[in-house]
């Protein structure tokens, strides 16, 4: 069992954790994951680390309360325990040597941006960073980003928050304005992950995306996360989670990626159902 040491609301949407995972924590690197189960009945849910304190033993992950399995996880509070919190699994991000580079987070994938942003920071190099959201109401980790860039970006879809527009406009501009970077390393959503990797290809910058498709055992077992990059099949649990993002098939990664929303429909629902019977 691994105990719960703070919860934090970041959103209506998102939490964060901090666990108790003295072994874990001595070993994460930025880029890799860990697989989490609530209760000992719980799905096994991939979370990349979004932070660690290997002198405290803890490690941090921030998820999305989308399915039952995290909403299970939301459940538990401060002072609690989670069952498993395997890991860390999956190849660290190659981060050594670069001297300017462009963080690209969208959404809740700014949790998997920022670490890499803040090892970037530690590691001397230049950091820019292009965060976007739907809305201020969902925006995470501000002052975090700000703490380790040397430049922020903030854009929001409504213009709530920052300037009105995407993440690929806000990149683009700062390369039209002359900036070089060895590298962009790209996180978020699908298509976001696709436009910011067809822009930069255009322009000839390497880039870096981290996929992170269903996943079941972690380990290259299963198969479930396999995905289509330079015309070969990896599997992004054991290849990655980053990819080459000017070779991956987003496409087909994106068609994968819908095949269970009615699955996840029917468990939230069904998890819904079961905590307003526990309540009552």
């Amino acid at each position: 069992m691994f105990r719960i040491a703070e919860k934090t609301v970041l959103n209506p949407t998102v939490t964060k954790l901090v666990i108790e995972a003295p072994l874990v924590a001595r070993k994460a690197q930025p880029g890799q994951f860990i697989i989490i189960r609530a209760m000992e009945d719980s799905e096994r849910i991939p979370l990349t680390v979004a932070d660690y304190d290997r002198e405290a033993g803890t490690v941090t992950i921030i998820f999305q309360i989308v399915g039952g399995g995290t909403m299970e996880l939301n459940r538990l509070e401060a002072g609690e325990s989670v069952h498993d919190f395997v890991g860390p699994l999956g190849r660290p991000s190659q981060l050594e040597g670069l001297k300017k580079v462009a963080v690209v987070g969208g959404g809740v994938g700014c949790a998997i941006a920022y670490p890499t942003a803040k090892r970037l920071h530690e590691l001397g190099a230049e950091v820019h960073s292009i965060v976007g959201f739907r809305s201020k109401d969902l925006v995470i980790l501000e002052k975090e980003f700000e703490a380790v860039s040397d430049r922020v970006v903030k854009m929001s879809d409504d213009g709530s928050w920052g300037e009105k527009g995407l993440v690929t406009n806000a990149l683009e501009a700062l390369i039209r304005e002359g900036n070089q970077y060895d590298e962009v390393i790209a996180i978020g959503p699908l298509v976001m992950m696709k436009f910011v990797a067809k822009l930069t290809k255009e322009y000839g910058i390497k880039t870096t995306v981290s996929m992170n498709p269903i996943m079941i055992d972690g380990t290259g077992m299963c198969g479930g996360c396999r995905l289509t990059v330079g015309g070969e099949t990896k599997f992004a649990c054991v290849d990655g989670p980053d990819f080459d993002g000017h070779q991956v098939d987003f496409d087909e990664a994106m068609r994968r990626g819908s095949m269970y929303r009615e699955f996840e429909t029917h468990a939230r629902e069904a998890s819904c159902n079961l905590f307003k019977k526990e309540v009552e």
